[in-house]
């Protein structure tokens, strides 16, 4: 008991907390468990709700990946809601899932881009069709174990400075906001994991599922061979800045901005790849410093902290274009109705990636909004 001391405001019961009804995104891991533990010593009213989605992996029990979601992850929520005696409802958004989350990210890497699926699961799926569900089944809020904070409705940063999470949820829907929280953002991961080992959640060792939930570890190639019956092997030409061809590639899918292992280029200094031309069928390598670069160009605008796309017009704030990035100072360009250019103010940027998000924080760690890299 007095390791739970320091959580003791956490752990705090309110009486009218009981007339709030809040479901729990439960993924089977620890997060989202210690989040249904906290909520019902609160005294909230407690439903847990697992997203069942799918997957290229059927045979999870002997995969070596961990997944988000898997069946062993719907019975692992299972058990922990019976532990604490709150009813636990499975969603099956298989087809949805497929279709907006599976079918994006095939489709970005047809074109050359490098895809964030999670920025688009987040947006339609986790705290989309997820909220929608929560809400019909009659809950005031969304709960998940995201590391973030909601501050008088605006989206924040958590305080766990090596789980910057809203980058992945900074696409999601403005509106949806104040339907959503965040109970272990002012906490750190190994806070958390203590906490819930106190508590005594069964999955408090479980490790952390991947990012990409639905393809294996390592198996991305195979992956989009196989959702494309092979047309996405497409060889070409890997060319340095010059266009001085220097070596062959098995396609532009299988490559990213600032890749250097897997080129299969013998040359006396490290090549990386620079740039994709999808018209020539072109991978662009070159050497480290040519990486870098002081502006990048977006759309596909989300602006969480404004009434209007223009308010970012000439805005100073961070920037962000991967979630284990340093923050950035920048300039914000507004150069159409849903574009904008990001100028880099104090430093250059390494391996600006398109396809991947670009997420603008003010200095206080709100998010002002997000967008995807086009350049």
């Amino acid at each position: 008991m007095e390791k739970l001391e320091q959580f003791k405001d956490l752990l705090e019961y309110k009486e009218e907390n009981s007339k709030t009804t809040v479901a729990v995104g439960m993924s089977g891991g620890v997060d989202s468990s210690a989040v249904a533990y906290l909520l019902k010593r609160q005294g909230y009213n407690v439903i847990g709700i697992t997203m069942k989605h799918w997957s290229a992996m059927d045979d999870y029990a002997e995969s070596d990946s961990k997944t988000c979601c898997s069946l062993d992850d719907i019975y692992d929520a299972k058990r922990v809601c019976d532990d604490l005696g709150i009813p636990h409802y499975v969603v099956n958004l298989e087809e949805q899932f497929k279709e907006v989350v599976v079918g994006y990210f095939v489709d970005e890497y047809s074109k050359g881009r490098t895809p964030n699926p999670c920025m688009v699961c987040n947006r339609y799926i986790k705290l989309g069709k997820l909220i929608d569900f929560a809400k019909n089944m009659g809950a005031d809020y969304l709960a998940t174990g995201h590391y973030a904070q909601i501050k008088n409705g605006q989206l924040y940063i958590g305080d766990d400075p090596k789980k910057d999470q809203v980058y992945f949820l900074s696409q999601v829907k403005r509106e949806y906001i104040k339907h959503l929280m965040f109970p272990l953002g002012k906490l750190e991961k190994t806070q958390v994991r203590e906490l819930a080992k106190e508590l005594g959640v069964r999955v408090y060792a479980k490790k952390d599922s991947q990012e990409i939930c639905f393809v294996e570890d390592g198996k991305t190639k195979e992956f989009l061979v196989d959702m494309t019956k092979g047309k996405i092997l497409n060889p070409g030409n890997i060319v340095n800045e010059n266009g001085i061809i220097v070596g062959k590639h098995e396609g532009l899918a299988f490559y990213t901005i600032g890749q250097r292992k897997g080129l299969g280029i013998a040359h006396p200094t490290p090549l990386y790849v620079l740039g994709i031309d999808t018209e020539k069928n072109h991978l662009i390598v070159g050497d480290n410093e040519s990486l870098f670069k002081d502006s990048l160009t977006a759309d596909k605008l989300n602006v969480l902290a404004y009434d209007s796309v223009e308010e970012l017009d000439g805005l100073s704030c961070m920037a962000k274009t991967r979630s284990r990035d340093l923050m950035h100072m920048c300039r914000v360009e507004l150069i159409g109705d849903n574009e904008i250019k990001v100028v880099f103010t104090e430093d250059k940027v390494r391996a600006v990636t398109p396809g991947q998000g670009v997420v603008l924080y003010g200095f206080d760690g709100k998010v002002l909004a997000s967008a995807f890299i086009k350049s």
